[in-house]
C-alpha cells in the first residue's frame, strides 16, 4: 500500500537517574564517613515514643528525624553540600535543560550498614514522595575481594518503573530509552545517585564488611512552588484585618 500518513512519538513521564562519580582528595571520605557513623549512632531509635521517630526499633534503618547536615560542624559538610548543589543542578540541566538559579533547601539522615551487626542486607523498597530531588553520596563501599559480580550480592540500588508497567517481552534497540522493570546501579565509594524523590528504590543485600549511604533529600525553591502557610499563620494574619469571621 502507498499511503500518506504522519507519525509523531513522544517519550511521557520519563524518569530519570544520574550517577556521579566523584574523585575526592585523600581523607576526604575518611573524614566524612567518621562523622556520618557518629551520626548514625547517635540517631538510633532508643525511646519507642519519640515523636522523631522514622520507623521503629524492630529495624536498624529506624532512625530520629534530624539533618545530619545542620547537626555537626566541619568542612567536610560543607564540601558534601556543595556537591549535592552542584549534582542537583547538573541534573537538572541534562535530564530538562533548565538552568537552576534559585536555592536548594537539603536535608540528610545518614545510613550505616554492618555486617557485623547483621546489617548488610539493603534497604527496602520506599520512596520520598515529598522530596523533589534525592542525592545519595556513598563515603565507604566494603565489599567482599571474591564477591560475585551480580547486582544481588554488590548491593545494587534499584529504581523500579513509577507506572508499574512491568517488563515488556519485545526488545529495545532504541539507545535513549530504557524500558525495562528495574534499572540497577552498584554504588563505589564516591558514587552520588540522584534522582526524583517520586521514583520508587530499594538496594540489595551485599557481600562486603560496610556501606554508609548519606542521602540528602533537596527541595528547590521555585517562582511557583506553593506558598503553604500553617493555620496558626493564617489566622494570626487575618486578624490584621477585618473581623467578620464563622
Amino acid at each position: 500500500m502507498d499511503l500518506q500518513t504522519t507519525t509523531e512519538i513522544q517519550l511521557i513521564y520519563p524518569a530519570f537517574v544520574m550517577h556521579k562519580h566523584w574523585e575526592m582528595p585523600e581523607g576526604f571520605n575518611d573524614r566524612l564517613h567518621a562523622l556520618a557513623a557518629e551520626d548514625a549512632e547517635a540517631n538510633r531509635i532508643q525511646d519507642a515514643g519519640d515523636g522523631r521517630n522514622v520507623g521503629d526499633q524492630t529495624n536498624h534503618l529506624g532512625h530520629l528525624r534530624h539533618n545530619f547536615l545542620m547537626d555537626r560542624r566541619d568542612p567536610v559538610i560543607a564540601v558534601l553540600a556543595q556537591m549535592v548543589a552542584a549534582a542537583v543542578r547538573e541534573y537538572l540541566q541534562i535530564a530538562y535543560g533548565y538552568d537552576h538559579k534559585g536555592e536548594i533547601a537539603m536535608m540528610s539522615d545518614t545510613f550505616w550498614q554492618r555486617r557485623s551487626k547483621r546489617e548488610h542486607i539493603g534497604i527496602n523498597a520506599h520512596t520520598h514522595i515529598q522530596t523533589d530531588i534525592v542525592c545519595t553520596y556513598y563515603p565507604r563501599v566494603v565489599l567482599d575481594t571474591d564477591c560475585p559480580q551480580t547486582s544481588l550480592h554488590r548491593g545494587a540500588v534499584r529504581f523500579y518503573d513509577p507506572a508499574n508497567v512491568g517488563k515488556r517481552l519485545w526488545p529495545c534497540n532504541n539507545p535513549g530509552t530504557y524500558v525495562g522493570g528495574w534499572y540497577a546501579v552498584e554504588p563505589k565509594t564516591g558514587s552520588m545517585l540522584v534522582f526524583e524523590g517520586h521514583v520508587p528504590h530499594d538496594s540489595t543485600y551485599f557481600e562486603g564488611e560496610e556501606r554508609m549511604c548519606i542521602p540528602v533529600l533537596c527541595a528547590l525553591e521555585l517562582p511557583n512552588s506553593h506558598c503553604k502557610a500553617g493555620l496558626a499563620e493564617i489566622l494570626a494574619h487575618q486578624a490584621q484585618g477585618d473581623t467578620d469571621g464563622l
